[in-house]
């Protein structure tokens, strides 16, 4: 249990989102989750497996038309498979805009996933009789984004896709393969330090 709270706080000391002299975003999505072994195979499933995600994220530093930047986001979500939980996580991006308003994002980071599986599971005690195991999950997960959008001002509209290990799963399966595709809205506050 001590692991996800050091993972939470580490998360929550490295995006330092009181600062002044930062452009800084929220932004919100609506996407589908599947468990896949392949990005970009089976993106949508059998059916809609529905994810909400809240973030928030902050510009470093910005070089003409790149920009480095930090995200923190919060994911709920409920799937066939693996059940309904929530994911935090926390990535380091790269972002690229055309003067035409089109830009283009590349983000890898980490964090935690806590979900209740829908189906019940059983692991071997000292005994080796098998027991219920706990249905709360607590695991890491790995995220890499890509984006796609179009912002003119303060809003954006993006397209995101998200491929994401979670782990460890169970002892048969370490990890288990995730994806993503939404869409989402984005809103920048321009601050008086720029």
């Amino acid at each position: 249990m001590k692991k996800p709270l050091i993972l939470f706080t580490v998360m929550l000391i490295t995006i330092p989102a009181l600062s002044q002299e930062r452009s800084k975003f929220l932004y919100a999505e609506l996407a589908d989750q599947s468990v896949t072994l392949w990005p970009f195979y089976t993106v949508f499933g059998n059916h809609f497996d529905p994810a909400v995600t809240l973030g928030a994220g902050m510009d470093y530093r910005q070089k003409g038309n790149m920009t480095l930047f930090q995200t923190l986001q919060l994911t709920g979500y409920t799937t066939e498979i693996i059940g309904q939980g929530v994911h935090l996580t926390s990535s380091f991006g790269y972002r690229y805009r055309h003067t035409s308003g089109l830009f283009g994002e590349a983000m890898a980071g980490l964090g935690t996933s806590l979900f209740q599986s829908t189906r019940q599971t059983y692991v071997q005690d000292e005994n080796g009789e098998y027991i219920e195991a706990d249905p709360l999950h607590i695991v890491a997960a790995l995220p890499i984004d890509l984006v796609l959008g179009y912002g003119s001002g303060k809003l954006s509209f993006y397209a995101r896709y998200r491929y994401m290990l979670i782990g460890p799963y169970t002892e048969i399966l370490p990890a288990v393969p995730n994806s993503l595709l939404g869409l989402g809205i984005r809103y920048t506050f321009n601050t008086t330090g720029q």
